[in-house]
């Protein structure tokens, strides 16, 4: 993994329970992290499927399709968070869901936000690091910072700029 210390340093981060919880993450940034390599770096991923809108609806298949929640899976946030607390983890290996960049529905996704930080800090207290990244750019029709959630830090999700980009 030398030569890419961004890529060790992103799976550092997420992986460690400290950094556990909910992030904003600008669509920009999120190019950086469908890096195949990423991928293999002790951290599991977990895609949301894309959408038109991010409905309470949309945001619960999705969650369910991206961690394989069971087919008995009610479609309720009470049921999200049963089935969250009750995922099989592998060792070491943190779990990171991405939610695409999509315009939102204000009270499914905070109520979806604090569902995730709530889970989250559910496994980093079980030394599990469970993260969230919500993709959101001023194009989902209302200001990211509209989310209320911390940006995940730059040094955690984007390569260094080369020489020629940097000007």
């Amino acid at each position: 993994m030398s030569g890419q210390p961004w890529r060790e340093a992103l799976a550092r981060y997420l992986g460690d329970p400290a950094h556990a919880g909910v992030y904003r993450l600008e669509p920009s940034r999120a190019a950086a992290l469908a890096d195949p390599t990423v991928e293999t770096m002790g951290l599991d991923w977990h895609r949301l499927g894309p959408a038109p809108r991010w409905s309470r609806e949309a945001l619960l298949d999705g969650l369910a399709a991206s961690l394989g929640f069971p087919d008995y899976f009610g479609r309720n946030w009470d049921a999200a968070w049963d089935c969250l607390t009750e995922l099989r983890w592998e060792a070491r290996r943190a779990r990171v869901v991405v939610v695409p960049a999509a315009p939102w529905d204000a009270t499914a996704l905070a109520a979806f936000t604090a569902l995730m930080q709530d889970a989250a800090e559910h496994w980093a207290a079980r030394g599990q690091a469970l993260v969230t990244l919500v993709v959101a750019g001023a194009e989902e029709g209302e200001a990211p910072e509209a989310l209320g959630l911390p940006t995940l830090p730059r040094e955690a999700s984007a390569p260094p700029l080369s020489p020629e980009s940097r000007g």
